[in-house]
């Protein structure tokens, strides 16, 4: 496995003082070490508890939690980005930041799946972007999305919850696209939202016919 050595030690971001526990699930062991050393660098205090399996993990946070879930993809007992996509649903983790670490080209997860490349796993690569996951949760936090629904009056939640939502996620993916220096990706998704907002003056004007 490619290793950018080099890398793991470059001035790593500081560490976001909400991020006290890790959990890193791999059914490598030398992985999971890898990762572990990652992550943990210069953070004597973060604490990291290890899965072999998802059904390890899914015990683990039953009665447990983690601020940082890092998971491989392809596991034994299923994929790192479904399962992924299964703990975002789960309220208990609202506020955990959760990313799979794969072996293969992190695009192929989908837009959904907050993803890093394993064999070019640096520390400051992933402490950015535990930041820059939560500089975005801050500003969907303070979006004023309820209070644009309240503006349509009763019953917008459901007319128009899904397309802010989707809106929300590919402003979020722009970002997300600039911060790793990929212009040209990022234009594509503001222009995609440039699309979802115009359609979104559609339904508005359709609904105000008489």
């Amino acid at each position: 496995m490619k290793r950018e050595v080099g890398d793991m030690h470059a001035n790593p971001r500081a560490p976001d003082l909400s991020v006290s526990s890790c959990l890193v699930v791999d059914d490598d062991t030398f992985d999971r070490h890898m990762i572990r050393r990652c992550v943990g660098r210069d953070r004597p205090g973060l604490r990291v508890h290890e899965c072999a399996t998802l059904a390890e993990a899914r015990s683990f946070l039953d009665s447990d939690h983690a601020d940082l879930i890092l998971l491989d993809n392809r596991m034994p007992d299923g994929l790192g980005a479904d399962f992924a996509r299964e703990l975002r649903d789960d309220r208990r983790l609202n506020d955990a930041v959760i990313c799979v670490v794969t072996g293969g080209d992190p695009r192929d997860l989908g837009e959904d799946v907050t993803a890093l490349s394993k064999d070019r796993l640096s520390t400051r690569q992933l402490w950015d972007m535990v930041g820059t996951s939560l500089e975005e949760r801050r500003i969907l936090k303070s979006s004023g999305q309820p209070q644009i629904l309240a503006d349509f009056g009763d019953g917008a939640d459901d007319r128009l919850a899904p397309g802010l939502s989707r809106m929300l996620r590919t402003l979020r993916m722009a970002r997300a696209r600039l911060a790793r220096r990929d212009p040209q990706l990022a234009m594509e998704e503001l222009e995609k939202l440039e699309e979802m907002m115009l359609a979104l003056v559609d339904v508005v004007e359709g609904a105000r016919q008489p």
